[in-house]
């Protein structure tokens, strides 16, 4: 059995590895995902995963503004879907039941301690699982755990994972830094 490696706490491990390590009622996209990255930070309690969401996203560095950039340049020509990076989110639309749409993923698993987002097109499908649980280190916080999962369906797929694979965990590394 192939697998790829993701990067987790800045080690690297296999998906079977990373699997044995998540916090249970976890969305991946599918059972057998061709990639799989968890990254964890403690966060004050009265943090729901939503809002973890918000602030990570409230501000991206400009290297990660031009790196979107870069990508929406290179596959557009190739009839994908342009993502923007993240930009506005319209946060009363979606607190209404109005859109289940966040950047440029679906949500489609919104409680207090899951926010389950998911992207799918025809080379790939991706789905990020924010989970907040309990800190059995510290009782006065919570541990949000960052799940990213990808299932690959042909080449192009594989392709464009090369580097994002390499760049996933630093760029949550980065986002993590937003909350406060």
């Amino acid at each position: 059995m192939s697998y790829n490696k993701g990067e987790i706490m800045g080690k690297t491990k296999s998906i079977s590895e990373i699997l044995n390590e998540l916090p249970e009622c976890v969305s991946l996209i599918a059972d057998k995902p061709d990639y799989l990255d968890c990254q964890k930070k403690e966060i004050g309690k009265n943090i729901t995963a939503f809002e973890a969401y918000k602030m990570m996203t409230s501000r991206q560095p400009e290297w990660l503004r031009i790196l979107f950039k870069i990508r929406d340049n290179i596959v557009r020509p190739a009839g994908i879907r342009t993502i923007e990076g993240f930009t506005y989110l319209d946060e009363e639309r979606i607190q209404s039941g109005e859109t289940n749409a966040a950047h440029f993923f679906t949500i489609t698993e919104n409680t207090a301690d899951k926010l389950t987002l998911e992207i799918k097109d025809s080379h790939l499908d991706v789905c990020l699982c924010l989970r907040i649980t309990d800190n059995t280190q510290q009782p006065d916080k919570k541990m949000l755990y960052l799940i990213a999962s990808v299932k690959n369906h042909n080449f192009w797929g594989r392709l464009y994972m090369m580097p994002v694979s390499k760049l996933h965990p630093f760029i949550v590394n980065k986002l993590f830094e937003n909350i406060v």
